[in-house]
């Protein structure tokens, strides 16, 4: 069974030690918008910190709008709501906290585990739908409700990040004509770049609860603009999902905003009990442990900010042992032992340079190959392993990898797919790609089957800022495939989706070593 994602990581050298009155504990992941942490309050309650990018944090209309989409956002107050505590969006780094809600995102359990059943939709369709209300009676319209801005905890589903995708507006990216945004989950007038009103909520909470009933959006993926082209023009598949629930999502994917019901009718409509306890399938509430357990220590001490207080002091070294005084006898001794050292190693020499015919103008005629190199040894370009083979199963170009979704390098034609059983080899969640084993090759690296399953060193997680068009890493499976992924594209706009071509070999997975 592969290994679960992690749900925190530990601090790294250079991540903050606290974020205003709050102390970091762990990383959370990548989102959109920046780097998210786990926090704690000084009251004692968990936070979720996300710190603005740097190259958004540069752009005075982002943090303007973000100041006041922040401003907008702490009025929201439901019981489906991760509700926003606290900010400083004038301070560099600007950051953001909301309550910490202890469960996955939507995206992450359809990804791995498939489509949620029947009575789970149901109570989240409700429960998003309560969510929504409490974000338009604030007077915030969302704009960017997606399934990985759901959070699905023991108590019901809770939804974040609302009002905020109008501040990514603002970014000079947004500025070319594209939108911010999931384009999967986006409604016709989003699409069209018309200004949005809470009607383009509903439209992706049907989407949503489409995805989490099927396992795939009700207007297919690929380039942005085919899926938008869909959104605008052509009817939602909604083929399995519930038949109880399928007028009710056809009146939300209505084309003409004004024929969509409001939240609050769609709450009364579904009806939902009080007390959500059980709501989750079981594969789920088995997952839940983990989101609520303790963070791991950091990897090392805070190197700035509250409580650094300069390097630690190492303890004082013992003083030296005393040496005895060399008497006259032993000096001489010494230097006896000394000069018949050095005329032993000459007459060496000697005997080496006669036997290969050197003179006092010659170098030896190996010197070249013999003589030690100046560049330093690369620890970073792995060679590739001798006798190294494996069965090419496939060869795929153009694969568009979106947000949310995953890659079975056994599907013939291996294509992004939520999972329907097994989960799949390479997860593109958040920003984060995550596999069983994952490597990112140097630029110098022959990619090959030998060097993806030589002991280089291999982690369960690659962020997608690391990489760039040119990009190669290699992926094992479980299940003993191995991948050399090229990276041909990665979208203009946080959440785009990747362009990736990947080659399949069949071999045995590498023992770890690393």
């Amino acid at each position: 069974m592969p290994a679960p994602v992690p749900v925190f990581e530990p601090l790294v050298p250079g991540d903050p030690p606290a974020l205003g009155a709050h102390r970091v504990l762990a990383r959370l992941g990548v989102g959109e918008m920046g780097r998210v942490y786990l926090a704690v309050a000084p009251d004692g309650g968990k936070l979720a910190v996300k710190v603005i990018r740097p190259e958004f944090a540069a752009d005075a209309d982002f943090v303007r709008l973000l100041g006041a989409a922040v401003a907008d956002a702490r009025r929201v107050r439901g019981r489906f709501v991760a509700p926003v505590l606290d900010a400083d969006t004038v301070t560099a780094p600007p950051w953001v906290a909301s309550a910490h809600v202890a469960g996955p995102s939507l995206a992450e359990m359809v990804v791995s585990l498939g489509p949620l059943p029947e009575p789970t939709v149901r109570v989240l369709f409700a429960a998003a739908a309560e969510a929504l209300t409490a974000v338009h009676a604030a007077g915030v319209v969302h704009r960017d409700l997606k399934p990985s801005n759901v959070l699905l905890a023991p108590d019901g589903p809770r939804v974040l990040d609302f009002g905020f995708a109008g501040a990514a507006d603002a970014l000079p990216l947004a500025g070319s004509g594209i939108r911010a945004g999931a384009p999967q989950f986006m409604a016709p007038e989003q699409a069209r770049g018309e200004d949005a009103t809470p009607a383009v909520d509903v439209f992706a909470l049907a989407s949503v609860v489409a995805f989490a009933a099927t396992g795939r959006t009700p207007f297919g993926d690929g380039a942005a603009s085919a899926v938008l082209y869909r959104v605008v023009h052509e009817e939602p598949d909604l083929s399995g999902c519930p038949d109880a629930l399928l007028p009710l999502l056809e009146r939300c994917l209505s084309k003409e905003p004004s024929q969509r019901p409001d939240p609050a009718d769609i709450r009364t409509e579904l009806g939902l009990p009080d007390d959500l306890t059980g709501w989750l399938p079981e594969d789920v509430t088995r997952r839940l442990g983990a989101y609520s357990a303790d963070p791991p220590r950091p990897m090392g001490p805070p190197t700035s900010g509250p409580g650094f207080d300069g390097p630690p002091v190492p303890p004082p070294l013992p003083p030296p042992p005393a040496q005895p005084k060399a008497s006259p006898a032993r000096i001489i001794a010494a230097i006896c032992a000394v000069a018949v050292g050095l005329l032993l190693v000459a007459a060496v020499l000697v005997v080496v340079m006669l036997s290969r015919g050197g003179g006092d103008d010659q170098l030896p005629s190996d010197a070249a190959t013999s003589a030690p190199s100046t560049e330093p040894p690369s620890s970073s370009t792995p060679a590739e392993a001798p006798g190294g083979s494996g069965n090419e199963v496939g060869r795929y170009q153009d694969i568009n990898l979106p947000d949310g979704y995953g890659l079975a390098f056994g599907g013939d034609p291996a294509r992004p797919a939520p999972s329907h059983g097994d989960p799949p080899d390479l997860r593109y969640i958040g920003r984060v790609l995550y596999a069983n084993r994952v490597t990112l090759l140097p630029p110098t690296a022959p990619g090959s089957f030998a060097v993806c399953t030589s002991r280089l060193p291999y982690q369960r997680h690659l962020e997608v800022d690391r990489l760039a068009p040119g990009s190669r890493f290699c992926v094992t499976s479980v299940t003993g495939l191995v991948a050399l992924v090229n990276v041909q594209g990665v979208g203009p706009m946080p959440g785009s989706p990747l362009t990736l071509d990947v080659t399949v070999w069949e071999g045995s997975p590498p023992t770890p070593g690393n």
